[in-house]
């Protein structure tokens, strides 16, 4: 079995990955706001070694780029997402949690 890279560019923070699993697709189905200020989705790195919830994922193609520019800091939807988010980590239990940012995350598993 060979090893595989993925790249994605999102906005949102990490949790523990201990989050329990059930609990964690239980929240992610049940967004009441979902449609109206945007789903949250997961994105385990790894052998489930490392969560974040995401406002935003896009993946990076291989051989291509993504970029973090000024407009992504003034984009219009970061306090709604801000809201989401930390939202959504209370009711997964995580009350503390890192203030959201851009973040490039490389899968390797």
């Amino acid at each position: 079995m060979g090893l595989h890279h993925s790249v994605y560019r999102g906005y949102g923070f990490e949790v523990p990955a201990t989050t329990d699993f059930e609990r964690l697709d239980d929240v992610l189905a049940n967004q009441p706001d979902g449609e109206r200020l945007g789903r949250i989705q997961h994105l385990f790195l790894g052998d489930f070694e490392r969560l974040f919830l995401l406002a935003i994922c896009d993946q990076v193609e291989p051989a291509g780029f993504a970029q973090v520019t000024a407009d992504d800091y003034r984009r219009y939807e970061l306090p709604v997402w801000n809201t989401v988010l930390h939202d959504t980590a209370v009711r997964l239990g995580h009350e503390s949690h890192p203030e959201p940012s851009w973040l490039v995350l490389h899968d390797y598993s």
